[in-house]
């Protein structure tokens, strides 16, 4: 609804958010689009639309790139597994203490062949929700017929959560060009539950900033909010430390520093959503979206990076958020 969402977008604000990307239905897209019109967005909105509305924004002529600085639409959302926290998403090994286990696809490779191809033809970019590495395996076997088959200069088409993956899946991920955004949060928020569900060995392989930096892939990272809390910073802590609420050390390999972390939200969330020459970073040129921290995120103890204040957000030159 338009009251729910300028609420949900000014806490965005209050946390120092000053751009979203979600994957929206009719509904999002009506009350993005009414905040818009008022001059009441205090955040700017990026949207994948769902698959359902593909036969619908196609047959308006609807399609990656509609909209303008405030409100865009920049894609199609596709699913292909379930959830990481419910033990749902695809994987190729059994989930501990549940013999025959391997998570739920959502889809089967007959439909989401056809639904890509079609939407792919038609010039659409595609974002898939592939968790599990059987389901991450399934989307780049689909992608790379749909990008041999329709070739786009700059596709940029993105694999949502990437979950669980091998240097396998991360080097076919570099060499088809899919970007990959990862959980955030989830370290932090959801560790503690997911240790006896995919074992500490597993999870040296999940969530896997590292890897993808050090492939050269331009990964991105997100809340998926309502599912884990949405303030970057608590993000940016967890993919830091890599520790749970309770303080247990998972899948350490995959640390960042502080930067990389910040660019993970900034630049190269930015790169994701066709915004690079516009967000992302404070220069000439650029619109005039920051944040101001009441602490230097680059000097406090890395344990502490979560607790640092918000105090004040800027979107557009105007101060939409003050402590």
């Amino acid at each position: 609804s338009y009251e729910g969402a300028r609420m949900i977008l000014r806490e965005c604000a209050e946390n120092g958010i000053t751009c979203v990307y979600d994957s929206v239905g009719r509904s999002s897209i009506r009350a993005a689009l009414d905040l818009r019109n008022a001059g009441e967005l205090p955040v700017r909105v990026r949207m994948d639309a769902h698959i359902d509305l593909f036969p619908d924004l196609n047959r308006l002529g609807i399609y990656r790139g509609m909209g303008d600085d405030w409100v865009r639409l920049c894609g199609l959302k596709f699913f292909f597994d379930g959830a990481i926290s419910a033990r749902t998403a695809a994987v190729t090994v059994e989930y501990r203490h549940q013999p025959g286990v391997y998570g739920v696809f959502a889809t089967t490779r007959e439909i989401a062949t056809e639904t890509i191809m079609e939407a792919s033809a038609e010039g659409y970019r595609i974002s898939a929700h592939a968790n599990g590495d059987a389901a991450i395996a399934m989307y780049l076997d689909i992608m790379e017929e749909a990008q041999s088959r329709y070739p786009r200069e700059d596709p940029r088409n993105r694999d949502i959560h990437c979950t669980v993956v091998t240097r396998e899946l991360v080097e076919r991920i570099r060499d088809l060009g899919i970007l990959p955004t990862i959980f955030g949060p989830y370290v932090y928020y959801h560790g503690d539950k997911l240790i006896p569900a995919f074992g500490e060995g597993r999870l040296e392989r999940m969530f896997a900033a590292r890897w993808f930096l050090d492939a050269g892939v331009t990964v991105a990272a997100h809340s998926d909010h309502p599912c884990a809390p949405f303030p970057p910073l608590m993000a940016v802590h967890a993919l830091v430390n890599r520790t749970t609420k309770a303080g247990r050390p998972i899948g350490r390999s995959q640390r960042v520093t502080v930067v990389e972390a910040l660019r993970l939200y900034t630049t190269n969330a930015a790169y994701q959503s066709f915004d690079e020459d516009r967000l992302g970073s404070v220069e000439e040129g650029k619109l005039a979206d920051m944040v101001v921290l009441g602490e230097d995120i680059l000097t406090v103890p890395n344990e502490t990076i979560m607790d640092i204040p918000v105090e004040m957000t800027i979107v557009d030159g105007k101060v939409v958020y003050e402590r």
